[in-house]
């Protein structure tokens, strides 16, 4: 069996991991990406998808560099000019604008099959990354200057370093045993495509309601993706209503602020939770995005502390590569690992933070968030920090 050798091999092509493969790419390192679907055979026509994410202007910087946002924006990008937060409880709410911090947007939502095509069309024209379509890391063993790692029945490769950006349930993570921890919220995430009755005037709305968030993002043309937390019983009711029992629903729980609903397509919804590891890699491994940690979506981080994983680790490996060191040595890895950590476990603690403080029903927190909400908003100089913090940090 003969085997092909790169400096790095990825386990799954999504965004976070073809951003990956797009970075070192362009800067001279060879690369394999794996992945075990195929995301070049998803329908780019039909409707549209239910995984969006709200990328902060970090991300957004990100897929600039890599001469893919051209693209993204021409298949269709929406921005966030302006962010409206409110509670059930009370009549407090905070209205965020990008334009008060000299921006004209804080953020772009994007469909997650837009910026994966986009990605993917970059890799087919690099001559430093090949591409293994419906493959799954079978197994691997780990040598003392490279990763022999199987891709399939009849297929092997060698790797200096071998990545994982295979989500929550990462097989490489399970493989190299490499410990996670974490709790179930008991709650799911319904998500879905509605036509609002009302421009959604490319505002990010979010009612934070008894048993969770509901977010309306501003989508492309003139449409709104929710993601609306409940409670697992009470979501999986909404699932069972029709399509105008539905729409009636959604336009209650956010008070009509958009008018009525036409609901595109289906609904579908995830189950929630807090995950991390306490190690981010191991002998010539590592792992990035939601490989390592997994948070809860109330404010949309989760796909951009992945895309921050990406530009730090891209940083250490070209550094050690330009350098010519080996680039799978503990020193490297460690230091990614020192860069991440802190900022990853920050963003965790806030939103489990976030999720406890809005889902409690005392009388006395109600009463300290409403108040808590009117006092930020009332300050330009708080409201300008939350936008700066939502656009992600600069480099």
């Amino acid at each position: 069996m003969s085997t092909k050798q790169y400096q790095v091999a990825i386990v799954g092509g999504g965004m976070v991991g073809a951003a990956l493969a797009c970075l070192l790419a362009d800067s001279g390192v060879s690369v394999a990406l794996m992945d075990a679907g195929d995301p070049e055979r998803v329908d780019m026509e039909a409707g549209y998808d239910l995984r969006v994410s709200a990328l902060t202007l970090s991300s957004v910087n990100l897929f600039k560099t890599l001469a893919v946002w051209p693209q993204m924006s021409e298949m269709g990008v929406q921005s966030i000019e302006k962010m409206l937060v409110w509670d059930h409880a009370g009549n407090a709410e905070l209205e965020i604008d990008a334009a008060d911090a000299g921006e004209m947007a804080m953020g772009y939502v994007v469909e997650n099959r837009i910026t994966v095509r986009a990605l993917w069309q970059k890799l087919r024209g690099s001559e430093n990354c090949d591409i293994y379509k419906s493959s799954c890391l079978e197994g691997f063993k780990c040598l003392d200057d490279r990763v022999l790692i199987n891709v399939a029945a009849k297929a092997q490769i060698s790797a200096s370093l071998l990545v994982g950006a295979d989500g929550s349930n990462s097989v490489l993570r399970q493989l190299s045993g490499i410990g996670h921890y974490g709790w179930d919220y008991q709650q799911k995430a319904l998500v879905a495509t509605v036509r609002p009755e009302k421009p959604h005037l490319n505002t990010a709305w979010q009612r934070f309601l008894p048993e969770g968030p509901l977010a309306l993002l501003p989508l492309r043309d003139g449409l709104i993706s929710i993601v609306w937390t409940s409670n697992t019983a009470t979501t999986e009711g909404y699932l069972t209503l029709s399509e105008t029992a539905f729409c009636h629903a959604l336009a209650e729980a956010s008070e009509n602020r958009l008018g009525r609903f036409e609901l595109l397509g289906k609904t579908a919804a995830f189950p929630l939770k807090m995950q991390f590891s306490t190690d981010y890699s191991a002998q010539r491994r590592v792992l990035i995005g939601d490989a390592i940690h997994t948070v809860h979506p109330l404010a949309g981080q989760g796909a951009n502390l992945g895309l921050q994983d990406v530009i730090s680790l891209a940083e250490v490996v070209i550094e050690a590569h330009h350098k010519g060191r080996d680039i799978a040595s503990q020193q490297v890895l460690r230091r990614y690992e020192r860069r991440r950590k802190g900022d990853n476990l920050l963003m965790m603690a806030i939103m489990d933070g976030f999720k406890r403080l809005f889902g409690a029903d005392q009388a006395l927190i109600q009463w300290v968030r409403s108040s808590g909400l009117g006092l930020i908003n009332a300050s330009s100089l708080l409201k300008n920090q939350i936008c700066q913090y939502a656009m992600g940090p600069r480099r």
